[in-house]
């Protein structure tokens, strides 16, 4: 789980990102960022219905999405604000290739 801090948890927040971020994008992720001028990077999550009609799948993409993007919370590269979405492709990924693509943006930024 990421602490408090680390979370983009306001409404404000993402429309802040949604509205002046820039995005990056592949076959199975879109990825929108935006400097935060803070010393801390802070992540959000959206995976909606469209992706899957069940809870349980929603909830496991989200887990593997903190889990992977967990390394970035104190990295280097500080101050941006990152919301992360999955594409309906992605929920037949395993895990490896499911972290190969979410790190192939990442490492665009």
């Amino acid at each position: 789980m990421f602490s408090k801090i680390n979370r983009l948890r306001s409404d404000q927040d993402f429309k802040r990102v949604f509205r002046n971020g820039r995005t990056l994008e592949n076959q199975f992720f879109r990825i929108k960022f935006l400097m935060n001028y803070k010393n801390i990077n802070r992540f959000g999550f959206i995976v909606s219905n469209k992706i899957s009609k069940k809870a349980t799948v929603r909830n496991n993409i989200k887990r593997r999405l903190r889990l992977i993007c967990r390394p970035l919370t104190i990295s280097k590269d500080n101050g941006f604000d990152v919301v992360v979405w999955p594409k309906t492709s992605s929920i037949k990924l395993k895990y490896i290739d499911f972290s190969n693509n979410i790190w192939d943006l990442i490492d665009k930024l």
